[in-house]
């Protein structure tokens, strides 16, 4: 509490992988390609190990830093605008590129930033899109995959502070010796929230001048595969074939009953050395006070959390312990337009402000059903 900016910009944030039956890390085992019965869905992974395969399964963990003239990490703790660095990493490591072999491989994508948001667009060296299907949504399997680009987007959507894509790129379409690229498109001027997507055609080209952190942040060599990839086919599970994770079914007279809760992300009754408060059903806003309850969740009872902002900046909201599906932005109708890879998805981080791919409203239906003790609700713009 009160560090956690300068702990996570120093390296204090790590990624663990959650293996489970239909994610089990082995690729090729009783897969439900072959027969609907069995569980594993056999995502890229591997075959050496029982579980929790990584040969084709990777991390990749974005955050932007900046250096001081000795080559030192500089961050500045009295900016509370929100910091940003120059420079983007992976894994820590400034454009790195990772060898590939022609099969396909499972990407799990972590905005790792106090402040920055991403968009990212994979591409060629000539600045073809390529495509690519995203399969997980923060810390859950989605219902289906989702192709990109699509009708909805070309590229990934915006990645908020904290907000995890898992993706499924299939390098076996390209011949051995090609490079491909992975592209942040979003400009920020300050760390309140991402400004706009820039054309890919002008960061690819070079014409684009403004902020550093837009452009390369990665590089894919390929390389020839002579083994057999044994992993699923991603097209086969898009919206009206398989399903690869169901969700619960909600019928109309639970969401009629649901309990509505509304919380207001800005600066009500704050003051100058603690401005930013969370404001819970039209009450006074309050900061972080671990000896405030603002709200106490029946278990397994549905719940609508209404999440609003209107002060100028993007939060990124991360309610601890559940996970929620959204039903409508920007107090649009039930289900309202929730765009593919939130209608079918969990999520636990959810993006509201002014900025590209938010809303000010966003209106949650979750479930508490296992955590009894006290838990966080709060914004993951860490600064």
């Amino acid at each position: 509490l009160d560090f956690t900016a300068q702990n996570v910009y120093k390296g204090n944030a790590a990624m663990m992988n959650i293996y489970s039956a239909i994610d089990r890390g082995r690729e090729g085992f009783r897969c439900n390609y072959t027969n609907p019965n069995n569980a594993n869905l056999c995502f890229p992974s591997g075959t050496g190990l029982d579980w929790g395969n990584r040969d084709y399964d990777v991390n990749l963990l974005i955050a932007d830093k900046a250096w001081d003239s000795a080559g030192q990490l500089f961050f500045n703790i009295f900016n509370l605008d929100g910091f940003l660095g120059d420079q983007v990493l992976v894994n820590w490591t400034w454009r790195p590129y990772l060898d590939v072999r022609a099969r396909r491989y499972r990407f799990r994508i972590l905005n790792g930033a106090v402040s920055r948001y991403f968009q990212l667009a994979l591409v060629t060296q000539a600045g073809v899109r390529v495509p690519f299907h995203m399969i997980a949504n923060d810390g859950n399997i989605m219902e289906h995959a989702v192709r990109f680009p699509n009708a909805e987007s070309q590229d990934l959507p915006v990645q908020a502070i904290a907000e995890r894509y898992d993706i499924i790129v299939d390098f076996s379409q390209f011949a051995p010796g090609t490079r491909l690229y992975l592209v942040n498109l979003l400009e920020h001027d300050d760390g309140r929230g991402p400004k706009e997507a820039i054309p890919l055609a002008d960061v690819m080209s070079g014409n684009y001048v403004g902020d550093p952190a837009v452009g390369r942040i990665m590089e894919f060599r390929v390389a020839a595969y002579g083994g057999i990839d044994r992993s699923m086919n991603p097209a086969l599970y898009e919206e009206g074939g398989r399903v690869m994770a169901p969700r619960p079914a909600v019928s109309a007279e639970e969401i009629a009953s649901a309990r509505h809760r509304y919380f207001e992300f800005g600066r009500s009754s704050g003051t100058d050395e603690a401005p930013w408060t969370i404001r819970t059903d039209g009450g006074q806003g309050l900061g972080m006070d671990p000896h405030v309850v603002a709200a106490a969740p029946v278990t397994n009872r549905w719940e609508i959390w209404h999440l609003n902002s209107s002060d100028g900046w993007s939060h990124p909201v991360h309610i601890h312990f559940e996970e929620g599906r959204i039903l409508s932005r920007d107090n649009g109708p039930i289900p309202g337009i929730v765009p593919a890879w939130e209608r079918g998805a969990r999520k636990d981080v959810y993006r509201i402000g002014g900025g590209p791919d938010e809303s000010f409203d966003t209106t949650v239906l979750i479930r508490f059903r296992e955590f009894l003790g006290t838990f966080m609700e709060h914004c993951h713009n860490t600064q």
